[in-house]
């Protein structure tokens, strides 16, 4: 398997695995263990937290199309002067709703090393700590 292969909860649990390992080459008893144990516990909370964010848009993406739906539909029925200050409000959110949820294009966006997730700073510090 190279990291081309890898997603991205099969790094995290080669990470765990990893640190496990050097745990026990460590030795079965000593004071490394808390820091790893905690060092994994850290990371399972972090991946956690972003795939809890990931299904939260999902959820978003759903339920905010269906009310912009709903609100679009009920606009001929408004009268016309409210038809007049709704419509560019309307038009407005639909623009923001499709500019939040489209896809992105990741060839062109160039990401710093801060805006990576935390666990995946935190995988990449374990990685090369241990590659030393």
């Amino acid at each position: 398997m190279d990291a081309k292969t890898l997603n991205e909860g099969q790094m995290i649990n080669l990470v765990r695995n990893a640190l496990l390992v050097a745990g026990h080459e460590m030795g079965e008893d000593g004071d490394h263990w808390p820091v790893i144990k905690s060092t994994i516990h850290q990371i399972m909370r972090d991946w956690e937290n972003v795939q809890i964010e990931r299904n939260t848009d999902a959820e978003m993406k759903i339920h905010l199309y269906q009310q912009l739906a709903i609100m679009e539909r009920g606009l001929p029925d408004c009268a016309p002067d409210v038809q007049a200050d709704l419509a560019p409000r309307l038009k407005e959110l639909r623009e923001i709703y499709d500019a939040y949820f489209s896809a992105v294009d990741e060839k062109v966006e160039d990401f710093s090393e801060q805006e990576s997730p935390l666990y995946v700073q935190r995988a990449e510090a374990i990685v090369t700590a241990l590659g030393e």
